[in-house]
This record gives structure tokens, sequence and C-alpha cells, in this order.
């Protein structure tokens, strides 16, 4: 196996001191994150799940913001595209989000804003994948987290572009 840069980042957190969704600590959620890079069935999958811990619908526990870093730092490794779907999908959660009432009540009102912060850190891994072939799901990540909304605009524009010149070509 080779050594992944979102393990290492792993590491940074103090994981035990943070709330999580499914009501304990997050001091599991590396090895669960470790779960889901390795996940190769429906049922891997399932039971690597983020949902309950880092979020719970829309909502956002305080793990979500630490698990955004993880997520970015994922999307730059070598991963199959059924994973990488997978994490598009819990960013999108993430960065969607807003704190769980339960967080707001405990002094963490601004989960959602950490969440973008995070995100912003691996701003480029969201456009290659915008540029790549997932679009949809990057696109609606980088729509919540880029503040730089002139590059947003531009890149938007030229990838549709490339987008619909590419259908016109397997349409003929």
């Amino acid at each position: 196996m080779s050594i992944r840069p979102s393990l290492i980042q792993s590491e940074r957190f103090d994981w035990a001191s943070l709330r999580c969704g499914c009501g304990k600590t997050g001091a599991h959620i590396p090895e669960t994150f470790a779960n889901l890079l390795e996940a190769r069935t429906p049922r891997e999958f399932a039971d690597s799940s983020l949902e309950g811990h880092a979020y719970e619908q829309s909502l956002l526990f305080e793990v979500a913001a630490p698990v955004t870093s993880l997520i970015m730092a994922a999307l730059s490794e070598d991963l199959s595209e059924t994973l990488r779907i997978k994490l598009l999908g819990c960013l999108i959660r993430c960065v969607g989000g807003e704190s769980h009432w339960t967080e707001v009540e405990a002094g963490a009102p601004e989960i959602d804003i950490a969440c973008h912060m995070a995100a912003r850190e691996g701003i480029w891994s969201l456009y290659r994948e915008y540029a790549t072939g997932r679009a949809d799901m990057a696109r609606i990540a980088l729509e919540i987290v880029d503040n730089d909304r002139d590059r947003f605009t531009y890149f938007d524009t030229k990838l549709i572009a490339r987008f619909d010149k590419r259908m016109k070509k397997v349409r003929h």
C-alpha cells in the first residue's frame, strides 16, 4: 500500500476532543476514513460511511471540518472512480451543510465556514475534478466554496463550452 497524504493529514487532529454525530468523540474517524479509502464493496462503503458522523442529512457536526480536510487530501491521491465519486458526495454534504442544533448550542454555529476553508485549501483539486469528468459534483462544491467569483465564472464558462463541444462530437 502506498503512503496516503490524507492519512498523514488525519494524524494532525485531536479527534478525541471533537464531537461526532454518532454521540461519541471523533476518535474513531481516522480509522473510519482509512476504511473508506480501502473500501471495495457496497458493504464496505456502507460500513465506513461518514453519514451520521460528520453530517446527518444537511446538518454538520464538529468533526466535519477536519473530515473536509481529509477529503481534499484524498482527492489528490490515486483513487477508484467509485471512491472518488463517494468522496465528492461527502464533500458536498460537508460544504453544503450547516451546524446541527446541538453544535450551535455547544458554541460551534459556523462549522460550514470551517468546511469551506478546508475545501479552499485544495481548490485546484476541485478544478481538476471539474475538468476531468466529474463536472457536476465538483462544480457544486466549487460554486459553494470558491470565493473568487471571477475565477469560478471564467472556469465555468470555459469548461461548459468544452463539454458542449465534446457532446456535439459524440452526437455526430
